[in-house]
């Protein structure tokens, strides 16, 4: 079963499946984006305010996501695995963790456990896998560990930006 074959009440539009129903989908994408062009465009390079942890462990996938991010208006922090991005969320404030399922050290799914084990804010964190694995098996496995949402490799910076942008969008940005 690929994931254009899911269950067509999981699905979020793109390549994207739904793991949880922890999150609102319901941005308003087009005055969204004219805001970001037009901060962009008078000098403000993260418009949004929000950060997003990016632990991936080939470095350029992990280039280039987080230019895609950035260009998007958001703050990226990146690291290499699971273990980095546990102790990236003790230093920083973050408002959303992109995770790599295949990671040396400590891979997606038990860093995404990790997280929702995490006392305060952490826990609530909107966690989404990146991957190329979206067997069945593989699906109930990032389901089981705490993700919210699934993105098939290649990933499409429109894909990934109106996901990452509903998943906060019911969110405050945390402040520094």
């Amino acid at each position: 079963m690929s994931l254009n074959q899911a269950d067509r009440s999981d699905r979020i539009e793109f390549e994207a499946l739904r793991l949880s129903g922890r999150l609102q989908y319901d941005a308003d994408f087009d005055n969204l984006i004219r805001w970001i062009s037009d901060r962009q465009a008078c000098g403000d390079a993260y418009p949004l305010e929000w950060r997003v942890l990016v632990a991936e462990d080939d470095v350029a996938n992990r280039l280039v996501l987080g230019s895609l991010l950035e260009k998007s208006g958001l703050q990226v922090i990146t690291v290499e695995n699971g273990r980095q991005a546990l102790e990236a969320l003790e230093r920083e404030a973050v408002d959303l963790v992109l995770l790599d399922i295949n990671m040396p050290e400590m891979n997606g799914l038990e860093t995404a456990r990790a997280i929702r084990a995490l006392p305060g804010d952490h826990a609530d964190l909107p966690v989404i896998a990146i991957t190329s694995d979206v067997s069945p098996k593989r699906v109930i496995e990032m389901r089981e560990a705490g993700f919210d949402i699934c993105i098939e490799k290649p990933v499409r910076r429109d894909a990934l930006f109106q996901i990452i942008v509903n998943s906060l969008s019911g969110r405050v940005a945390k402040v520094d």
